[in-house]
């Protein structure tokens, strides 16, 4: 055909409409059995922690006080932090966590693993970690956060890290969506039934109408002869042709 007759994709879709019901509902469940049997449960824990270090001194009575955080501790720690960030995510820090819980994974899969934010404008820096299992999740947050705490104070000889919330395990897998995949399994479902129905209703060049005659050879129709069947009581009653 060559123009697409909106009434006639219409009429087709809804002659159809059984067979897009039944597609809609074949890929929700598709959409169901991947969500719950093809996709491994990941679990995230974080933890988080501020750089703050406290000016102390020396009272002639030997007394040590503790005089605040002064603006070039400050100043400091805020250039540290995207520092910090990257020391986070170092091969050597990798390597000792791995080692202290006994991890078998590749240094690039626990890499991979591990996300390192940090607010715009803040001295906070937070520790992700993703992993199947909940409890070696948060493990691995709370490992990261002290292995990194005593390599910054090997290598800068200071002590400016304070843990402000330690990770804990999240029972509730952050990548599984079960109703999100339905929806979107049967959305593609009647997406792809549609799809399917309009392109056969688009090539479809077959006679069905006088307009089709007449859009075929480009003369109008002047007589049709109408399909005669037999009816119940053995009467002739007019039939449309197919």
């Amino acid at each position: 055909m060559e123009e697409l007759d909106i009434m006639e994709l219409l009429y087709a879709l809804k002659n159809k409409i059984v067979y897009i019901i039944v597609t809609v509902l074949i890929f929700a469940v598709l959409g169901f059995v991947y969500s719950k049997f093809l996709i491994t449960p990941m679990y995230k824990s974080s933890t988080s922690f501020v750089l703050s270090k406290s000016t102390e001194s020396t009272t002639q009575s030997g007394t040590t006080v503790s005089e605040g955080i002064t603006q070039s501790d400050v100043t400091l720690n805020s250039k540290l932090v995207s520092t910090y960030s990257e020391i986070i995510k170092s091969k050597t820090i990798a390597k000792e966590v791995m080692q202290s819980l006994g991890l078998d994974m590749s240094v690039g899969e626990f890499r991979s693993r591990v996300t390192v934010s940090s607010k715009s404008d803040t001295e906070l820096i937070e520790i992700t970690v993703a992993n199947e299992d909940p409890e070696t999740s948060a493990a691995i947050a709370n490992s990261l956060a002290e292995v990194f705490r005593d390599k910054v104070y090997e290598v800068y000889k200071i002590d400016n890290l304070s843990v402000i919330d330690e990770a804990e395990p999240n029972p509730v897998p952050y990548n599984i969506g079960t109703v999100k995949n339905i929806l979107l399994f049967a959305i593609v479902g009647l997406v792809l039934s549609c799809g399917v129905i309009f392109v056969i209703v688009y090539f479809d060049d077959t006679v069905k109408e006088e307009k089709d005659v007449e859009a075929l050879v480009n003369i109008p129709v002047i007589a049709a002869i109408p399909v005669l069947e037999d009816s119940e009581g053995g009467k002739l009653k007019w039939k449309k042709a197919k």
